[in-house]
């Protein structure tokens, strides 16, 4: 859902020129429930016929309603939402409005298994920078207790040898 201050904001216009000016061009399209719930929010759906209608010159307008409402309203039919005489018109609006919704909805869901594959590329990610952090530090580790080992060794050979020397010179102490 989209605020008029959102849409306004991308067509680079004004929020009074979506709410007032266009608005009833747009509805000409495609029925109000189509177009937005409540009195400030707006459907994807509006935010599309929006950015076509903003690049409409002025002398233009009613043949893009015409044009444009042709397309939506086969769109509908192809769905088997509006099939004109045959349904009467709020019900084909129900259905129309329930197909767009069900297009938003798929888009939402595509727009969160994007954000879900995103977190589990981060994840990896994460585990393979932990697996390589885990190698380095049991190499340090290992280094480190090779480092002690041989000054333990080196440490008791000089004390032994010191301590022979002494000996052999008559010092006779251990």
């Amino acid at each position: 859902m989209y605020t008029a201050v959102q849409i306004a904001e991308q067509l680079n216009i004004s929020e009074a020129t979506i709410r007032n000016r266009w608005f009833e061009w747009i509805e000409k399209v495609v029925p109000e429930p189509l177009l937005r719930q409540g009195k400030n929010q707006y459907t994807q759906l509006a935010l599309e016929l929006f950015s076509k209608f903003a690049t409409v010159e002025l002398c233009d307008r009613n043949q893009w309603v015409a044009d444009t409402k042709a397309r939506y309203s086969h769109e509908w039919e192809s769905a088997g939402v509006i099939e004109g005489e045959l349904m009467p018109e709020a019900v084909g609006n129900v259905l129309a409005l329930r197909h767009t919704q069900t297009h938003e909805l798929e888009l939402a869901v595509a727009q969160q298994l994007q954000q879900l594959e995103s977190l589990i590329d981060q994840a990896n990610t994460a585990e393979g920078n932990l697996s390589e952090a885990d190698l380095k530090a049991a190499v340090t580790r290992g280094q480190q207790r090779a480092v002690m080992l041989y000054q333990a060794e080196l440490q008791a050979e000089l004390q032994t040898i010191n301590s022979l020397k002494q000996r052999r010179m008559g010092g006779g102490q251990p």
